[in-house]
């Protein structure tokens, strides 16, 4: 009976000991359910907020807002009170389609007075070069209205890297044969009987497209690209990097339209945009408008994407710019 006590006391011993076991098991599982069942529900939200963005920015690149603009100035003629613009930039031959034919529908219903292009309608990247949406774009708004186009870095890539061969050539008859005035770092004065508004196109070079910094701009060098800016008429000046708009202005800028640095890519609350295209933090110029003084940039935020398809609270944009005479 001992032995047996003694055994049964050694089972119950055992059994506690093995309901224990389970019990710290069943908790141990427990645990590792709701472990596992959180990062299920993490990994799902994860998921959902990366389908979110990726849809808000196909829907910011292919649908375009139109922002509007009113610039007052003492040295608009009287003539031109009043004179309307599309502006319109780095399209990087986007867009085909549907949207370019909203597009086109939203400015007809403008009625500008003229179309200002400041730079990189076309792609050219790397030795590939694309233009065939930019040239039906530009077509079809030349045959409406004034169409004066800026270059920027693409064109002027593809007329100076031998890689694109006579891509520049080809693009730019393509222009002429569509009626479009191409600004390479010339001037057209507009005469309305004593007044007269001058539009000029700078071909900026390209060591001021440098990645990862500004290389600053060599004194005398928008004199000897353009030559001296026209005092006593509004002068509007197409020049498509908005880094050097104290220089613009002292040169003689009244109004500067640039683009280049595609709103930031992404926009941020409070902070705006986020990287320019040298991989600049925080650009101060990416969107919108800039006074100093008396003298005036609006930047737009552009049309499409070219290395980084990628848009994000910063959605695709056509600018409308209207001149007032007054004091600003």
């Amino acid at each position: 009976m001992k032995d047996m006590l003694y055994y049964s006391r050694r089972q119950k011993k055992y059994h506690k000991e093995d309901i224990y076991d389970i019990s710290l098991y069943r908790a141990n599982a427990a645990e590792h359910g709701e472990s596992d069942m959180g990062l299920w529900i993490a990994g799902i939200v994860l998921a959902a907020l990366a389908v979110t963005v990726l849809v808000l920015s196909w829907y910011e690149r292919n649908h375009v807002a139109v922002r509007e603009y009113e610039v007052v100035s003492a040295a608009v003629g009287e003539a031109f009170d009043g004179y309307t613009m599309v502006v319109m930039a780095d399209l990087h031959d986007n867009g085909a389609g549907r949207r370019n034919n909203r597009m086109m529908a939203a400015i007809r219903r403008i009625h500008p007075d003229a179309v200002m292009v400041a730079g990189d309608m076309v792609m050219a990247r790397k030795g590939v070069c694309r233009y065939q949406e930019c040239v039906r774009l530009l077509r079809r708004l030349a045959f409406r209205y004034p169409v004066y186009y800026g270059l920027g870095n693409h064109e002027a890539r593809m007329g100076q890297d031998d890689a694109y061969g006579e891509s520049f050539r080809d693009w730019y008859q393509e222009m002429m044969r569509a009626g479009v005035t191409v600004l390479d770092d010339l001037s057209l004065t507009i005469r309305e009987g004593k007044d007269a508004l001058t539009i000029t196109g700078l071909n900026l070079d390209k060591m001021y497209y440098q990645k990862f910094k500004k290389v600053p701009m060599e004194p005398g060098c928008l004199e000897r690209s353009l030559g001296v800016a026209r005092r006593d008429e509004y002068h509007i000046l197409l020049a498509h990097c908005p880094a050097y708009f104290e220089e613009y202005a002292a040169w003689g800028a009244d109004l500067t339209l640039s683009g280049h640095y595609h709103g930031g890519t992404i926009r941020l609350p409070f902070l705006g945009g986020v990287m320019a295209p040298n991989y600049e933090l925080f650009p101060r110029w990416s969107r919108g408008r800039f006074d100093l003084g008396e003298k005036t940039m609006i930047v737009s935020g552009g049309l499409g994407t070219h290395s980084v398809n990628f848009r994000l609270g910063n959605m695709s944009e056509l600018l409308v710019v209207r001149l007032r005479r007054g004091n600003s």
